[in-house]
């Protein structure tokens, strides 16, 4: 493993100081795998979690009398905790283990070695552009996991006293 991220490191090094062999075309295919597709269940589940907090913080708020405090529960929770948390488990779980299925049948099918015998380093292919869109990925998906969750907590959210619909 340490062999494995000192390699990548080693080749991302290598591809700042010559960017002409950054491979884009596969960064933006893979932030658009990794990050655009992923957007539907990622905003759901923030949402929902938003939702369940503001609902669970609210009843229990309420025995105090501090249902003003719901919003800044369900803005620290989410905004701190949750959002990243679902976020990256989302992500690892989707994009991570269709990362690792493709690797490994490519390693499977020799493909990997063909890059090889043809003198293409596969981790500049296969492992660099992934990476290098998980990380640009990732932060985008947690902002946008932020604001579904804070408006799910809004929709779920206590509502004043004396307004009704």
């Amino acid at each position: 493993m340490l062999s494995f991220v000192g390699e990548v490191a080693q080749v991302f090094v290598g591809s700042l100081a010559h960017p002409s062999r950054l491979r884009w075309r596969p960064i933006l295919f893979n932030i658009q795998r990794a990050g655009f597709d992923a957007l539907p269940i990622v905003g759901l589940l923030s949402f929902l979690l938003g939702v369940v907090v503001a609902y669970q913080g609210a009843a229990q708020l309420r025995q105090y009398g501090a249902n003003i405090f719901v919003a800044d529960l369900v803005g620290l929770s989410m905004l701190r905790e949750f959002a990243p948390l679902i976020t990256a488990i989302t992500l690892a779980g989707r994009s991570g283990s269709a990362f690792a299925a493709q690797i490994g049948t490519m390693v499977v099918t020799e493909e990997v070695d063909a890059m090889r015998t043809l003198g293409i380093a596969p981790l500049e292919l296969l492992v660099l552009p992934k990476i290098i869109a998980m990380v640009v990925v990732l932060p985008l998906l947690t902002v946008f996991a932020d604001v579904l969750g804070v408006a799910g907590g809004m929709v779920s959210g206590p509502q004043p006293a004396g307004r009704g619909l």
